[in-house]
């Protein structure tokens, strides 16, 4: 062999070793895992701090509660922990306070002289009755021509007024009941009107629910509660004179 081809063979065996000795190592399962847990928490990071920023705030509590839920141990997980907590409670106020308002339903109706404007609410559980689809509302009710009302009705359900009616027990939140006069209407409606409207609705403003003490006939006494602070006082405009 010649020198030249000696020095060709080493040198090719030199590459060779080379080659092989800077081999990269087989990439590692878990790494790769983690980084692509890392990259995905990133990207649902920036969508909560978008919908954080932009007042979307049940949104925001959603993502931010998924994603470190999801991904615990990321850095995007570790972020989010700084602000979600109190923003997670400003969406459970934020959700019961549309629970509540949607507990209300608003009509206005073009009667002679003006439009009647009402609010009604049902209460919080069903009332006893003998007819199982019984039911009691809450109404408040602005009529051009009788004035502003506050009355609750039965719907498949009849008032017992032998005893109890004159006098409702009613109380505001957790205070001690108050009794408020009561007037059935002489048409037999199924009603019960509280006499002094004003005082009622100004302290039912205030309060988180109402509860009243009833008689109906075949259910006995109970208690019907209604959420009232959902209540919306411009959906019924006219001041009662």
């Amino acid at each position: 062999m010649s020198n030249r081809s000696a020095l060709l063979a080493l040198l090719g065996a030199a590459l060779l070793a080379a080659c092989s000795n800077n081999t990269a190592p087989p990439p590692d399962p878990a790494a790769a895992a983690k980084a692509q847990n890392e990259a995905r928490a990133a990207k649902q990071l920036q969508l909560y701090d978008q919908m954080r920023s932009g007042g979307d705030i049940e949104l925001a509590a959603a993502l931010g509660t998924e994603l470190v839920q999801k991904y615990p141990d990321t850095a995007a997980a570790a972020t989010a922990r700084k602000t979600l907590e109190p923003l997670q409670a400003q969406a459970k106020q934020k959700s019961e306070t549309k629970r509540l308002a949607r507990l209300w339903v608003y009509t206005a109706v073009p009667e002679a002289g003006g439009t009647q404007f009402a609010g009604a609410i049902e209460s919080q559980h069903p009332i006893k009755a003998p007819d199982a689809k019984a039911r009691i509302r809450l109404v408040l009710r602005q009529h051009p021509k009788w004035g502003q009302s506050v009355y609750l009705l039965l719907d498949a359900a009849t008032f017992d007024c032998k005893k109890g009616c004159p006098a409702l027990a009613v109380r505001f939140d957790d205070a001690k009941p108050e009794r408020m006069k009561a007037t059935v209407p002489s048409g037999g409606e199924p009603a019960l009107f509280i006499d002094d409207d004003k005082v009622f609705i100004a302290k039912m403003q205030k309060a988180h629910s109402v509860s009243i003490d009833v008689n109906v006939q075949g259910g006995g006494e109970q208690t019907v509660l209604f959420e009232t602070a959902g209540y919306d006082a411009s959906k019924l405009p006219n001041k009662p004179k």
